[in-house]
């Protein structure tokens, strides 16, 4: 998951259940980056069984981030980037519905991805 990239991919859809410590994010395609790169087809990243996770989003009139309930959480339009960090990986993009900045922010999960070549 470290070489993909989701450049001028949009994120069809978001299966989230905070109860179940599952998330499925369904991309419309992406870039692994490794040997020169290849494009891929439509794909799902997996990620389950973590020890945290948070979302926030970033308010440009108070300049501020803002925690988001899960019961209330805004699915990502795209996935612009992904950086990982020890054991968290952290997912930045734009809200779907009302186009915040989010920040989806996951410790210590399992993950796996799966695309069509």
């Amino acid at each position: 998951m470290k070489n993909l990239s989701f450049p001028d991919f949009d994120v069809e859809k978001i299966e989230f259940s905070p109860e179940g410590n599952e998330l499925k994010i369904f991309v419309e395609g992406a870039c692994l980056d490794i040997n020169g790169g290849s494009l891929l087809g439509k794909g799902i990243l997996y990620f389950k069984d973590w020890e945290n996770l948070s979302i926030s989003r970033f308010d440009p009139n108070t300049e501020k981030w803002l925690d988001v309930n899960e019961a209330a959480i805004e699915p990502l339009k795209d996935l612009c980037e992904v950086k990982f960090v020890d054991s968290t990986i952290y997912l930045y993009g734009f809200g779907k519905q009302f186009g915040y900045w989010m920040e989806w922010k996951i410790q210590k999960t399992k993950m796996h991805a799966e695309f069509e070549v």
